[in-house]
């Protein structure tokens, strides 16, 4: 007992001396000397594979168009981007270029940095994986890996631009490898990814498109999503290589297969809404949130504020099933629309085109 009260006067006794003049019998006699170390530290057997794969690793920043009550605005996004070759071709996700209207690449070169002007060559939007070209040469690709060898435990270490702080490295290990998500908004439909690989490795917003790569320095995957703030930690996930190194080669081989457009933002019924416009509440439909200038949608006459309650007289319950209605089609097809609004019902005809990888400015 005597030790324990001992100790706890002498933590006291520290705090109380601190807050008061020490006295001459206090100080010490002699100066203090205190010596620093120019020994370096000793390095991770990581950091010259970091070395080799940060130059290979961009920012990606977009302008992109995003509906408001008053119309379209233009908003700035970014996210990260791979190189995969050296005369300018780089993958990033599809999420990151979605309805944009100009990107720049900022390539990390040492103590400067490259600003380049990139256009969307490419788009897998069921795949989250989008391909961008910009006019150079001699940038730093990424040396590609293998996905299917992986097993869990196995170390990766995530690259990418997150938050706005610029080339940022996180390390963790192999999770899962055959997991299934979904990702993007619900309202619009969402994507689902299957079998993408789930690693314990901070990804954080701004890491999409960034790189996964293993302890050699290769890229095994495509940073894509990581589970919501509160709902989870240290669980993000990235699109196998494997998987996704088909789709990138389609892209770049030709022209993906053309797919339908109508060119809106949609967003769920609210109850407010179908008690409002009396819709049946099995069937309430899909509300325009926005209506992309130059789109078929605006051709038709549909305007923000309308719901579309079936297309060619099928009924639509839902945001994602007007999405899958309309990609039944192809570019050039026809097809009508039932719309409700506070005018009443009316029947559009709208003409499907083929969904462009980057947009142009929008109109005034």
């Amino acid at each position: 007992m005597s030790a324990v009260v001992a100790l706890m006067l002498v933590s006291t006794a520290c705090s109380v001396r601190a807050t008061t003049q020490p006295s001459a019998q206090d100080s010490p006699s002699d100066p203090v000397d205190i010596e620093q170390s120019n020994v370096a530290p000793p390095h991770s057997g990581l950091s010259d594979v970091i070395a080799r794969v940060l130059p290979s690793v961009v920012n990606v920043r977009v302008t992109s168009l995003s509906p408001t009550v008053q119309g379209f605005r233009e908003g700035q996004g970014e996210g990260s981007g791979v190189v995969i070759d050296s005369s300018g071709i780089i993958v990033t996700n599809n999420h990151v270029v979605a309805d944009v209207t100009s990107v720049e690449i900022v390539v990390p070169d040492g103590e400067d940095t490259k600003r380049l002007e990139g256009t969307v060559i490419g788009t897998a939007p069921e795949r989250d994986l989008a391909v961008i070209r910009v006019d150079a040469s001699g940038l730093a690709a990424l040396e590609i890996g293998t996905s299917s060898e992986l097993e869990l435990g196995d170390e990766v270490i995530a690259v990418g631009f997150p938050l706005g702080l610029g080339a940022t490295v996180t390390s963790g290990v192999i999770s899962a490898t055959e997991r299934n998500i979904r990702v993007g908004d619900p309202a619009q439909g969402g994507v689902s990814l299957e079998n993408v690989l789930q690693t314990d490795a901070a990804i954080n917003p701004g890491n999409s498109g960034g790189a996964l790569v293993d302890r050699n320095g290769r890229l095994i995957g495509i940073n894509s999503a990581a589970a919501q703030a509160g709902a989870a930690e240290n669980i993000g996930f990235a699109i196998a290589i494997d998987s996704a190194l088909p789709v990138i080669e389609e892209i770049l081989a030709e022209p993906p297969e053309d797919k339908p457009w109508l060119g809106v933002y949609l967003q769920p019924v609210d109850d407010a809404i179908r008690s409002q416009l009396e819709l049946d509440t099995d069937s309430p439909g899909a509300l325009i949130a926005g209506v992309l200038p130059e789109s078929p949608a605006e051709s038709s006459g549909l305007e923000p504020g309308d719901v579309v309650t079936a297309i060619e007289g099928e009924a639509i319950a839902s945001p994602a099933a007007l999405i899958e209605k309309t990609a039944q089609y192809a570019p050039g097809d026809s097809i009508e629309l039932t719309v409700v609004s506070n005018d009443g019902t009316r029947t559009l005809s709208a003409e499907l085109v083929a969904r462009p990888a980057q947009f142009g400015q929008p109109n005034e």
